[in-house]
């Protein structure tokens, strides 16, 4: 009995996944928050485009080992060159001036035979109509997913698709996060949202008339965005299209590569519109409709996401060049191979760091990203910041790749404050007085184990305008160190001194009280708000300045940013794309976010700067840029609307049966790239998660024993022989 039960526990698996799925080409991912959003003209969150830029195709990618990051076609058979004109319509001759433009022409040819992944959108019936047309409730019932619907087709995408796709993005309905970015761009885009609200409003007058449904969300309305004249945007061919700016606009051509710009096919809005179909929640934000190497198998939003192969992709090649390394990593073993090469990826919601955590060291999860909970156990610092695996990870094969990201965080200054805002002199003293107070190499240290790059300004490496060096310096705040061979905080005597010279002089003013500053925040569930919050103080502290919190939830903390509320926060950007324009607009007047609701979220204003922005923006990258974009740099240092913060370092660990990952802080449409050894992972889990039976088989054994002694008592004695019966 006991070999039995030894037998049986050892046949145990603590394996979330089913039996199989180890073996099979499948990779196993973590994501920390719900999938809400996979409309590609509305997603725009990372984690979102973790799973819809693997289903969906724009025109362009990045391509997956070069840095800096390149562009390459995607959809287009090519990157499209700009024809600039002038207000006559002339041609215009080269890399005109941004001034002399008074129109940019992209014209798109797309690859002939890309073809949608099936799904019943496309399904006809004998009648030639839509197959589930009309279909109830009661009749939809039995699936859960489209992709299990048993009628199911594809068609070829077209030019059409997606100039659908982006006039989509000026349907008033349609909260798309850069339709702003794009109405100053793209010629007509303002009057085509006009024209689409006129043809909504005309479409509920008819429905109100005909006495149809006031539910909008059951029963929804389908606007013919081809139907309205938009000459920005139009269609030349079954595989070309145009795109009319009307300013120059170098920038278009990393939107491009965005899934804002992937097809739509009219048959998923219809099929989406239908009564039934709306009821069960089937919609773009679960079931998006693309021709990507992947499609959306299984959706729990608050659970995990399953993609699956697309048999009907196109196929492409894995890249045979890269960046200096990569060849040495394996990243170029698989060149020339066709890809995808997984045939599914499960993407799993964990919200907890440590269960994260423990399952990727179980082999449960194949790639994860290092989280400060885990930093000791999975990385040593060498001396000059360098980091590696410690040699528990190296016994396990996991593999290690760094980068420093795309991105900045930082301690924001509203620019519109009384107390804290404005251009004047000395109001930008006090500003880098207490941003040498906030020394962020000590932060880095405390809360990161120095895993991030201390910021010289708004702009990050491998984005053009970023300067490495005593060159690339904020001589504002920071000196070269040239014995360590970096900056180094200005002493905090010299903050003192610019506080004196402010009007502060020990943090106190003219009537003698202290500078009081209120930092608004929603971070009251973060259990490491209290310690960052308490650093911040403390520094502060050292110029006799006194830092008090107003906390408050997210809603009311959004609305403060809104409406200039907020005296100083922390924030941070990731960049859309690599140009330094994604960066330096945050600073532009327009943009500011009390002015215009914009990403200017410190309402910086500063006439200077907003012209040479304008006349920046339309740049390429050489000599003349740089020399703006320096100048603009220079502006924002002497200014100080923020203390620039840090850009962060990641840390992507891998198992040694995942070829092929490297982290790319631009899209994410990388799954296509990777590979794995399923029969490899599956031996590993087996000896790394073997079920420790010994003391089970005791434990038992005992219950055994115990319960045969029990069984052994003497009989009752008959109640006729006397004694008492127990």
């Amino acid at each position: 009995m006991l070999g039995g039960l030894a037998l049986l526990l050892s046949r145990c698996s603590n394996s979330p996944y089913a039996p199989g799925e180890a073996e099979a080409s499948t990779l196993f991912l973590a994501i920390s928050a719900p999938v809400n959003k996979l409309d590609p003209a509305t997603s725009y969150y990372s984690h979102e485009a973790e799973v819809l830029d693997n289903v969906v195709e724009p025109l362009y990618e990045y391509h997956h080992l070069k840095r800096p990051y390149e562009l390459q076609p995607l959809a287009a058979e090519e990157i499209a060159e700009p024809v600039y004109r002038d207000a006559e319509g002339r041609e215009l001759a080269g890399d005109p001036p941004p001034e002399q433009v008074a129109r940019a022409e992209y014209v798109i040819r797309i690859r002939p035979g890309m073809h949608y992944a099936d799904h019943p959108c496309f399904a006809i019936n004998s009648a030639g109509q839509p197959y589930y047309r009309g279909w109830g409730e009661r009749e939809l019932a039995r699936w859960s997913s489209p992709a299990e619907f048993p009628a199911q087709a594809t068609r070829e995408v077209t030019a059409e698709d997606f100039v659908r796709g982006i006039r989509r993005l000026a349907d008033p309905r349609v909260p798309c996060p850069i339709y702003a970015t794009l109405r100053r761009a793209i010629l007509g885009f303002d009057e085509l949202q006009v024209a689409l609200a006129a043809q909504l409003e005309e479409a509920r007058r008819r429905r109100r008339e005909a006495g149809g449904p006031a539910d909008e969300q059951r029963h929804p309305i389908l606007l013919d965005y081809l139907a309205v004249s938009c000459p920005g945007v139009e269609v030349i061919g079954r595989h070309a299209f145009r795109i009319v700016l009307k300013r120059k606009y170098p920038q278009i051509r990393y939107w491009m590569a965005m899934h804002f710009f992937a097809p739509v096919p009219r048959e998923a809005l219809e099929f989406y519109a239908e009564p039934a179909i709306a009821a069960r929640q089937f919609d773009l934000n679960r079931w998006p409709v693309g021709a990507g190497p992947f499609y959306v198998r299984e959706c729990q939003p608050e659970r995990r996401i399953v993609l699956a192969r697309n048999p009907r992709y196109r196929g492409a090649t894995y890249p045979a060049e890269g960046a200096p390394g990569d060849r040495e990593a394996g990243h170029l073993d698989d060149a020339g191979r066709r890809i995808p090469f997984l045939e599914r990826a499960v993407i799993t919601v964990e919200k907890e760091t440590i269960p994260y955590w423990n399952k990727f060291w179980q082999g449960y999860y194949d790639i994860a990203l290092v989280t400060p909970e885990v930093f000791e156990q999975t990385l040593q610092v060498g001396p000059a910041g360098d980091v590696a695996l410690t040699e528990r990870m190296r016994r396990r094969g996991i593999r290690l790749a760094s980068s420093v990201g795309a991105a900045i965080y930082w301690f924001a200054f509203n620019m519109a404050d009384p107390v804290i805002g404005g251009l004047d002199p000395d109001r930008a003293r006090l500003r880098q007085a207490l941003s040498v107070a906030l020394d962020y190499e000590e932060f880095l240290d405390i809360f990161l184990n120095g895993q991030g790059l201390v910021a010289q300004g708004p702009i990050p490496p491998d984005i053009f305008g970023y300067e490495e060096g005593e060159g690339g310096v904020n001589a504002e705040t920071d000196l070269w160190d040239a014995a360590a061979g970096r900056p180094r905080r200005r002493p905090i005597e010299e903050a003192r001194r610019w506080m004196a010279e402010a009007g502060w002089p020990d943090g106190r003013g003219p009537d003698g009280r202290p500078l009081v500053l209120h930092f608004d925040h929603a971070a009251g569930g973060d259990p490491a708000f209290v310690s960052v919050f308490e650093w911040m103080r403390r520094r502060f502290r050292l110029l006799g300045v006194e830092l008090r919190e107003r906390g408050t939830e997210l809603s009311r903390y959004r609305d403060k940013i809104e409406r200039g509320a907020a005296q100083t926060f922390r924030q941070g950007w990731f960049a859309d794309y690599p140009d330094p324009e994604n960066f330096l607009f945050l600073f532009y007047g327009p943009n500011a976010k009390v002015r215009s609701g914009g990403a200017n979220v410190c309402n910086y204003q500063n006439g200077e700067y907003d012209r040479l922005f304008e006349r920046m923006e339309g740049m390429r990258d050489g000599p003349e840029r740089k020399e703006l974009i320096d100048r603009m740099v220079a502006m924002l240092r002497r200014d100080a609307p923020l203390c620039w913060g840090f850009h962060p370092k990641f840390h992507l660990l891998s198992h040694g049966w995942v070829q092929n990952a490297k982290p790319r802080g631009m899209s994410h449409n990388t799954l296509k790239y990777i590979r794995v050894d399923g029969p490899a992972r599956a031996r590993y889990q087996r000896e790394w998660n073997r079920p420790v039976v010994a003391p089970v088989v005791v434990l038992v054994a005992a219950m055994v024993l115990a319960a045969s002694a029990l069984g052994r008592r003497p009989p009752r004695a008959p109640a006729d022989v006397g004694g008492e019966d127990t």
